[in-house]
């Protein structure tokens, strides 16, 4: 397998992310990892995921921002994987919620507003990538500091 620069690299993975929303997201729970589906969706060159408030991942974010995000990637019958680690941040910008409310393609489903007390918005920013490529045996890392908002 050739090595791809990593420019090459970066835009690769981001192709990937943007097609896939339903990812896993790993938290700690004091010294437990706690991993779930979520729905990651970008906004204004940045990603995020909503909740509900009460959610465990909620508190687990606000006692750890460190976190990990897998995208499972699947291409002709091969499987690989996105592992995206970084940091999750809880926002508590009233027009920040709004503006991302609308991009989430679910939000009307389970929130009555951007402003409804059931709902957090997390931001998402990943410093660092580990990509296998479907169907290949050897995973790349590379920076994805620069693409983060």
């Amino acid at each position: 397998m050739a090595r791809t620069s990593e420019s090459a690299l970066q835009q690769e993975i981001m192709a990937w992310i943007s097609q896939n929303q339903y990812v896993y997201l790993a938290t700690v729970d004091k010294k437990q990892p706690r991993v779930r589906p979520v729905v990651l969706f970008l906004f204004d060159d940045r990603y995020f995921f909503a909740t509900f408030s009460g959610d465990a991942k909620v508190a687990q974010i606000a006692a750890n921002k460190w976190v990990e995000v897998c995208v499972p990637l699947h291409e002709e019958g091969n499987t690989g994987y996105v592992r995206l680690s970084g940091i999750a941040k809880i926002v508590t910008n009233a027009a920040l919620k709004a503006e991302a409310s609308e991009r989430c393609f679910f939000f009307d489903e389970y929130f009555r507003g951007y402003d409804d007390p059931d709902y957090t918005l997390v931001e998402f920013e990943q410093d660092l990538a580990e990509y296998l490529r479907p169907g290949e045996r050897t995973s790349q890392t590379c920076n994805l500091k620069r693409y983060s908002g």
